[in-house]
Parts: structure tokens; C-alpha cells; sequence
């Protein structure tokens, strides 16, 4: 009876640490799957380094220089679209030589030239420091520097209003417009008038309630608002904003060439590596130590592993690739503007896998196509039904919601019940929030907003 007991724990615990392997092998799949490009070959350069099976086939200097130089590939390819892409990667990387000036550097330019004293210019480079990138201060005076006077720092925020650009250092968004007009030398005007004591009317288009109590005519309004008002910068900072690009390579490339369309998995900053065969040579050797021989198993297994699942990545983008190359054919062609609505659960019954492989493939993805760089989740598009049975996807449906609202009655814009209603009568089911939220989406405001009163 002991026996069959050991037995049975033997077998428990080779179960437990297969199912571990398994585990651990199907999360690093899916880690690989995951990646976006760069990320993956940063990825594989470290897995190369720490497994000493493996070799890289070229010489570091030259898979520096792949890095650097990680479209070499693509520009041998005469095809436009790929002339195309090259242009916007050199346009990229021009614009990241341009180091921008930031809104801080601008302003502190500015300061030595107004004050005199190293305190004043100390104060006034904390307050400096405080402003968001709008160029709000949305920091109370007091919290800036608690131990001076809030009439000094009052005085010292007072010049730094005075800098350029105009509307800087605001409390708010009504003083960064009251101060732009101050700059102009109209302080004093209607328009700084109507912001001064009609601002919440003025920011929700109530512009009767303002003509009623400013007793003008609303046709005068209009124009106050349209000459003195509109041309104001809304957020004078964002001019000097200095985040950062985030650097974009497709890693799928759809290109026409010859007119038959191919496909290309972009792996040019991938490290090219393969398993050195002194070691597989070694693991025939028996005069190997138990403990030597399980450290170069262990190692080559990994090695293997990694050829697998990095392959495995490329040839799930491929299937990708050629579903969408095959349902989105007319758009890629410019046969239409338009696509065709697409679910991932269709791809992944197509190419034989789980939605959820699908979803990880193309996260953090790109296609390059003749028309641009686009996400690759972009071509999986929700869509309705129409009322004769053609599916019509979301992409879609904001581009007819867009041209509805640029064609509508400016003086009686289409509410959104009403522009529900209106695609109803067009065939096209939409529920009320629906459109609110494709409104949103595209940055229109509401029919009270978007209001024109002569």
C-alpha cells in the first residue's frame, strides 16, 4: 500500500509541474503575441542574451545599425504606397531633430527682461512652474508660495499676464479671455463685457438672454461675438506643448505591387538568431554531467521555443492580414471610402483560432496601406442593419452623421432625437444615444450649440 501511495504522489506532481510548463509556455505565447514591434525586439535581444544557445546571425555593430535603419527592406519596394510610407518616416524623424521650445523655457526668456530683483524672478519662475499646459494657473496663489505676502505674489502674477503668449497665467478660462482683450486695448469693450458679466450665457449659445439684458440688437451681438470673441485662443499654452511624439511603424504592410496585392510582416528590427550547433552537438555527447546536460536541455528547449512562438506571431498577423485583405479588398482598392462592418469573432472562426487570439494579435498594432497607417483594431468596425438587410459598419455611419450636421439648417440644427428620426426615415435604426455618442466621438457639439441666430 505504500508503494501505490508514492506512486500516486509521483504522478500528482508530475501533473502539477507539466500543467506549469503549459502555463508558463501559453502566457509567454501570449506575451509575444502582444508586443508591438519595438517592444518585441528589445524583448528577444534580452531572451537572446540570457539563453547561450543562441546566436545572433549578424555582428552586433550591424544589428545596431538595423535598428537604426529599420526600413532598409521596404524602400527596395517601388511600389507608391510604400514610397508613401517612407516619406511620412523621414517627415518623423526630421520633426524629432526639431526640438520645440517648451512653454516654461518660453515664459522664463521672458522673465529676466521684466524683473529686476533675483526674488521677484524666483517668485515668478515658481509661478511659472505651476502652470498647466493650457497655461492655467490652476494653483491657488497662496499654495505656490506659502510664506510670501498674497499681495506680492499677486503683483508678480500680474506680470507674467503681461508675457506672451496673450491669456497666459489665467485663473480660468473667462480671465484668459478678458486678458487677451486687455492686450488689445479692449478691456473696455462689448465683448469683454459680455464675457465679464454674461459668461455662462455666452458659453451655451444663450445669446438672447444676452441681447435682452445688454438691450443690443442680436445681429450686433453676433458680430461682437464673431470679431472680438472667436478669434480668442481658448488655451494659449498648447502652442508650446512639448510631449513627445510616439514614434509609429506599421507591422503589417498591405502593398500592391504589379497589381496583385502582397502582404509583408515587418520584422526589420527583429534580431536574426539562431540555436549554435556546437550545443546541439553537445547534448549527443553522454560524457556530459547530469547536471551540465539539463542546463543545455533546458536552454535549447527555450531556444526552440522562442523560434516557435515568435513564428507563431507572424503567421497569426499573416492570417489577419489576409481576412482583412480580403473583406476590406474594396477599400484598400478606393474602390469605396467606406467598411465593411467586421467583428473579430468572424476573423477568428475564419483563420481557425479563439476571439481572444485575435484581440491580442492586433492590440497595439499598425497597417500600412496605400491609404496610411491605421490601428489594426480600426477594420474591426461594429455596424446595423438597414432596413433592406445591408449591413452598414459604425465608420460608416459617423461619416453620414457628419455630412447630416454640416448640411443642416444652421439657424434650426437637427437635435439629436431629430437626427435619430432622420436616419430611421433613411433605413438606418439609431437610437437617440447612439447618435449623442457618435456626436461626441466626432467633437460636434448639440443643436444648442451648434445654434446660429442670424
Amino acid at each position: 500500500m505504500p508503494s501505490i501511495s508514492l506512486i500516486q504522489e509521483n504522478q500528482t506532481a508530475l501533473k502539477q509541474q507539466q500543467q506549469l510548463l503549459i502555463n508558463l509556455a501559453m502566457r509567454q505565447a501570449f506575451h509575444v503575441l502582444q508586443l508591438p514591434m519595438l517592444e518585441l525586439a528589445e524583448w528577444l535581444k534580452n531572451e537572446i542574451e540570457n539563453n547561450p544557445v543562441l546566436d545572433v546571425d549578424l555582428s552586433q555593430e550591424q544589428f545596431k545599425e538595423r535598428l537604426d535603419e529599420p526600413n532598409r527592406e521596404w524602400r527596395q519596394t517601388r511600389n507608391r504606397s510604400q514610397e508613401n510610407l517612407e516619406k511620412r518616416r523621414k517627415e518623423h524623424q526630421e520633426n524629432l531633430l526639431t526640438a520645440p521650445i517648451s512653454l516654461y523655457e518660453h515664459l522664463m526668456n521672458q522673465a529676466p527682461l521684466t524683473f529686476d530683483g533675483r526674488e521677484d524672478l524666483h517668485l515668478a519662475e515658481q509661478i511659472i512652474g505651476h502652470l498647466n499646459d493650457k497655461g492655467f494657473l490652476d494653483t491657488p496663489l497662496e499654495e505656490v508660495a506659502p510664506s510670501i505676502p498674497l499681495m506680492k505674489m499677486q503683483k508678480i502674477l500680474e506680470v507674467i499676464q503681461s508675457f506672451d503668449p496673450p491669456g497666459i497665467g489665467a485663473r480660468n478660462l473667462q480671465e484668459c479671455l478678458l486678458l487677451q482683450l486687455k492686450l488689445k486695448n479692449k478691456g473696455n469693450s462689448k465683448g469683454a463685457k459680455v464675457i465679464l458679466e454674461h459668461f455662462d450665457d455666452l458659453l451655451h449659445n444663450r445669446l438672447p438672454n444676452i441681447s435682452k439684458r445688454l438691450q443690443i440688437p442680436i445681429k450686433e451681438l453676433v458680430n461682437i461675438v464673431r470679431k472680438e470673441i472667436a478669434p480668442l485662443d481658448l488655451n494659449p499654452g498648447y502652442r508650446y506643448c512639448t510631449h513627445p511624439p510616439t514614434a509609429i511603424l506599421p507591422d503589417l504592410l498591405f502593398l500592391l505591387i504589379e497589381e496583385k496585392w502582397q502582404i509583408e510582416i515587418n520584422t526589420s528590427f527583429f534580431p536574426k538568431f539562431h540555436i549554435a550547433p556546437v550545443y546541439v552537438e553537445a547534448l549527443r555527447d553522454h560524457s556530459l554531467e547530469n547536471e551540465q546536460y539539463h542546463y543545455l536541455r533546458r536552454h535549447l528547449a527555450g531556444g526552440k521555443w522562442l523560434q516557435r512562438i515568435v513564428q507563431r506571431r507572424n503567421n497569426t498577423l499573416r492570417s489577419i492580414g489576409e481576412f482583412l485583405l480580403k473583406k476590406q479588398r474594396d477599400y484598400f482598392e478606393g474602390a469605396t471610402g467606406s467598411l465593411v462592418p467586421l467583428s473579430m469573432k468572424e476573423a477568428a472562426l475564419e483563420i481557425g483560432v479563439h476571439e481572444s487570439t485575435v484581440a491580442r494579435a492586433i492590440s497595439n498594432k499598425f497597417v500600412g496601406c496605400p491609404q496610411g497607417m491605421f490601428p489594426m483594431g480600426s477594420f474591426f468596425k461594429q455596424g446595423v442593419e438597414t432596413s433592406s438587410g445591408e449591413k452598414i459598419s459604425n465608420h460608416s455611419l459617423k461619416k453620414i452623421l457628419a455630412k447630416t450636421i454640416d448640411e443642416e439648417d444652421k439657424l434650426n440644427p437637427m437635435s439629436d432625437d431629430q437626427l435619430s428620426s432622420h436616419f430611421k426615415k433613411l433605413g438606418i435604426p439609431t437610437a437617440r444615444r447612439t447618435i449623442a455618442k457618435y456626436r461626441s466621438l466626432l467633437r460636434i457639439a448639440p443643436a444648442s450649440k451648434r445654434k446660429q441666430w442670424i
